[in-house]
């Protein structure tokens, strides 16, 4: 029944955001659904359909209350009205790349013909690499309002929608001016935090030579501004760009090498997970706490919980549950795509993984004792495509056709650097000459995986474009999957049994 639940759930909040029903038509259906719970208790049937409607009612109601509502005092009243001066403070940890960094601000004021105004709303604005700004750093800027692009045409990339489910309608793209003002706002333990990430990416860079560093802090510490484009090229041809940012994989690589430590040392089941989950979390804080890496922690967590238990349906309630407390936290998560991959990965690790295993098990070189880590890293590579590869085939066009290939070979080495690498960084952080003789340590895995990607990605057949296809193809897809996997796992009847009954 959760399972059900959490689908409803989520159901409405989709049904919210194409359909924008009222709230008193939402709160009328979830009142009606409830009275039909309380007098039909003896018809099992209509009172879960019941239970599921109410269910959805108020998930649509839960994503009815996150839509923001624009009084006169909204920043978007401020768009096309000219060159005006804005006052506010850095409301996220900046995205930076090479030539540019984009920082959210949340506006608490503005200037315009010597006339101070309280407004409020977040802008993103897009400056110059330097000077680099930080969370809770109060700026002004000064320069021109605009509303973002929506997409040019279905299947596009939609900026103005991608935007909008984190609260940004309005951007600001070179201002005039920028000006750090005295004093810091937020919240100190975040900001505390994310300047020891700051100083943590300083120490690997002073500690390990180009382009090594840039990868280092791209696995350990999840920042990928200094990452050049041509390595993070490499890695998206060969499909394995997962390695770069700290995402759901870095966590089951932490869970694993925890496991296989807890093993060695005889820990119960118990606390062989209490660990897992405490590090885990432990590194998520470390890493910034983004929402995108709490969400990460959070699925591979699940995943975790899923794999120590016994029952074979528990993964699947523990999966749709965290979906469900992930949407009830903010609905706007389920048009997240690494939210999706990481659902959907999930998913197709504990739906496929085993099929696979068996499929690969009685076959050379795989049943090689020798090549059983080379065997694991391909059947999760394998298992995890077949959800997730249609969605990336849907959002970017970009088949990879040496991925397998790439993760078999490059992703085995992924703890080994991320092992070395926590050394090199925290002998740096204890002692600077410390992590640079500790440094050769993690530069040898992590040549591997960058000059891996290179030859990899340098045949012109490593990678190739799809044509587009519309949604219905993926959603189609999507099901026929679904109803062979439960066929096959006795979850659905066939339907010559149904005919014969």
């Amino acid at each position: 029944m959760l399972i059900r639940l959490a689908l409803a759930w989520m159901l409405g909040i989709v049904i919210a955001h194409e359909l924008r029903p009222a709230a008193p038509w939402l709160w009328a259906t979830a009142g009606v659904a409830l009275v039909v719970m309380l007098v039909t208790r003896t018809h099992p049937r209509s009172r879960t359909v019941a239970l599921l409607t109410l269910c959805a009612a108020l998930g649509a109601l839960r994503y009815t209350v996150t839509l923001p509502i624009f009084g006169p005092a909204s920043v978007t009243t401020l768009v096309e009205r000219g060159e005006l001066t804005l006052e506010g403070f850095v409301a996220a940890d900046p995205r930076r790349s090479e030539d540019a960094q984009r920082v959210v601000v949340q506006v608490e004021a503005t200037r315009q013909s010597q006339t101070t105004t309280a407004v409020e709303g977040l802008v993103l604005v897009v400056l110059p690499p330097y000077p680099a700004y930080n969370y809770g750093d109060r700026l002004r800027v000064v320069g021109k309002l605009q509303r973002p692009r929506p997409a040019e045409r279905s299947g596009d990339f939609d900026y103005q929608a991608y935007l909008a489910h984190r609260g940004i309608f309005i951007l600001m793209q070179e201002p005039k001016t920028a000006q750090r003002l005295p004093g810091a706002t937020g919240f100190a333990p975040l900001a505390s935090l994310l300047n020891f990430r700051q100083h943590c990416r300083a120490v690997l860079l002073r500690s390990l030579p180009e382009p090594q560093a840039a990868l280092a802090v791209g696995i350990l510490v999840g920042l990928q501004a200094s990452i050049p484009p041509e390595v993070y090229a490499a890695f998206s041809a060969t499909g394995t760009s997962h390695i770069l940012v700290v995402s759901g994989w870095n966590f089951t690589i932490v869970a694993g090498v925890l496991a296989g430590l807890a093993t060695r040392l005889r820990l119960s089941r118990g606390a062989t997970l209490g660990l897992a989950l405490s590090v885990m979390w432990l590194y998520a804080l470390f890493t910034g706490a983004s929402a995108a890496v709490l969400r990460a922690a959070a699925m591979a967590s699940i995943a975790a919980v899923g794999h120590a238990a016994e029952r074979r349906s528990e993964p699947w309630r523990l999966l749709l549950g965290g979906c469900w407390l992930i949407s009830l936290a903010d609905p706007h998560t389920l048009w997240d795509l690494g939210f999706q991959l990481s659902a959907l990965a999930t998913g197709s690790l504990f739906a496929f993984a085993q099929p696979v295993e068996r499929w690969l098990a009685p076959h050379r070189p795989f049943c090689w004792p020798l090549m059983a880590p080379l065997t694991e890293a391909l059947t999760a590579t394998l298992a995890a495509q077949v959800l997730t590869l249609p969605l990336i085939l849907y959002q970017f066009g970009n088949l990879s056709i040496v991925a397998p290939l790439a993760n078999v070979l490059l992703v085995p080495m992924v703890p080994y650097a991320m092992l070395f690498c926590t050394l090199a960084l925290l002998g740096g952080l204890l002692w600077l000459p410390l992590g640079q003789w500790l440094g050769p340590l993690a530069w040898l895995p992590l040549v591997w995986l960058s000059e891996g990607a290179r030859l990899l990605a340098a045949p012109r057949w490593a990678a190739t474009q799809v044509p587009v296809f519309p949604l219905w193809v993926l959603l189609g897809f999507y099901a026929v999957v679904a109803v062979l996997w439960l066929r096959a796992n006795r979850l659905l009847p066939n339907a010559s049994s149904t005919t014969q009954n």
